[in-house]
């Protein structure tokens, strides 16, 4: 991806709020990789005013509290695919609480 564009963000945006994971956004773009879409939608959440930015932020926030739920209950997993998994939930948590500028 070269220069970021406000409407791929904006795209992006509405995809992952739709519920798309990151991977399927990258496809469904044709974005290079994952992080790209991430990047993609973190640009997007600071073009937000403040107050959207928030919401956005919460609903994101309960979207990765819902899917470490799932991961944990799964059991048919090795708990280190588990681990893995959670620790990837853990790194986008942070990387929404970070607020670049």
């Amino acid at each position: 991806m070269t220069e970021p564009s406000e409407a791929l963000d904006g795209e992006v945006l509405r995809l992952r709020s739709s519920g798309r994971a990151f991977a399927r956004i990258s496809r469904d773009l044709e974005l290079e990789r994952p992080v790209d879409a991430q990047r993609a939608f973190q640009r997007a959440v600071r073009r937000l005013p403040v107050g959207e930015q928030d919401q956005v932020r919460q609903q994101e926030s309960s979207r990765l509290d819902r899917l470490a739920e799932r991961v944990n209950a799964d059991t048919t997993k090795p708990a280190e695919d588990r681990t893995r998994r959670l620790a990837a939930i853990e790194r986008l948590r942070g990387l929404l609480a970070i607020d670049p500028v």
